[in-house]
């Protein structure tokens, strides 16, 4: 365990991110009482869910 915020399925990485998107996802975050960081990755998984599901 790299620290007591990270278990061991965690990658933890350092992520640029346009100001007016971080906003966007943050209000989205907040509507759906996640974190941004829970958002984030929550909004990636749909998206890799979606795209794979019609890849077959």
């Amino acid at each position: 365990m790299v620290d007591k915020f990270t278990n061991d399925n965690d990658k933890r990485f350092t992520l640029r991110i346009d100001k007016e998107l971080f906003d966007i996802v943050s209000k989205s975050a907040k509507k759906n009482k996640r974190s941004t960081n829970k958002e984030i990755e929550f909004v990636l998984q749909q998206y890799f869910n979606d795209n794979t599901n019609r890849k077959g």
